[in-house]
This record gives structure tokens, C-alpha cells and sequence, in this order.
């Protein structure tokens, strides 16, 4: 295990500020596409651990959307009708992020994840741990 990780109260530390969320966590891209289904499932649920405003749930597609797809393009996406709110509204959220990076996005949205549920912080750590295993296994394999 890393010394960034060696017990959950080093999150905290003035070291680990210092790093990027997806540093501090080492996020594999393949887990961070399925975030955004998890946050809404959970919603959907009537979970109170997080509760979300339209404003913020078009904010979490946007950043999940920039992030992996990259920066708006109209050959990204279908032509969204005229009646389509949620859709247009999906829309000018994502154009808005205009050049933002995708690592830039990543940050931005875990970080609002965080602030809006915190207790995500705990499945994030756990998440991180699993994966340092994995590769010290898979290291010591080769």
C-alpha cells in the first residue's frame, strides 16, 4: 500500500491536498464511465444520501460527457428535437465546458461528487486500495 493510503485519516494530510483527486485515488478510465449510473441510480432510489438540483444533474452529465467523449462536437451526438428541454439543456451544459480537458473534467466532477455526497469518499478509498492490491499482485506475478 502506498504511504498516501496507509489508513483512511491520511486523506486529510497537507501532503494528499496536494495531489489531484484522480491521483489520489488512481482512477482507471473504465471505472470512472460508470460513476455518473451509479450517482443516478442512487437518486432514483430516494437515497438521502444525495440529493440533487436540475442545475447539478446537468452539470454531472456534462462533466461525464466531457470527460469521456472530450469536448463538444455536433458529430459527438444526435440532433436533439426542438421540444427536447432535458436534451438541449444535456446540450448547452456540455458546450459550456467548451476546452476544458478531459482530466480537468474528471477532477471537477469527482470533486462535486464529493461535496455533494460524502460519503462517496469512503467507496473511492476502498476502490483505490482494491486496485493498488491488484497491481502489487500483478506485479508480483511477473
Amino acid at each position: 500500500m502506498s504511504s498516501s493510503m496507509t489508513n483512511n485519516s491520511d486523506i486529510n494530510t497537507n501532503e494528499n491536498k496536494s495531489l489531484s483527486v484522480t491521483q489520489q485515488y488512481g482512477y482507471r478510465k473504465t471505472y470512472f464511465l460508470f460513476i455518473p449510473l451509479v450517482l443516478f441510480r442512487i437518486e432514483k432510489q430516494g437515497s438521502k444520501a444525495i440529493q440533487l438540483k436540475y442545475d447539478e444533474k446537468l452539470r454531472f452529465v456534462a462533466l461525464s460527457k466531457q470527460a469521456t467523449i472530450g469536448k463538444w462536437e455536433a458529430s459527438h451526438t444526435e440532433n436533439v428535437g426542438l421540444l427536447d428541454v432535458v436534451g438541449n439543456d444535456r446540450k448547452q451544459s456540455w458546450i459550456a465546458l467548451g476546452d476544458m480537458s478531459k482530466e480537468q473534467a474528471k477532477e471537477e466532477f469527482i470533486k462535486l461528487l464529493l461535496e455533494r455526497c460524502p460519503m462517496f469518499q469512503h467507496h473511492l478509498e476502498a476502490h483505490h486500495v482494491e486496485n493498488e492490491e491488484k497491481d502489487r499482485l500483478k506485479d508480483q506475478v511477473c
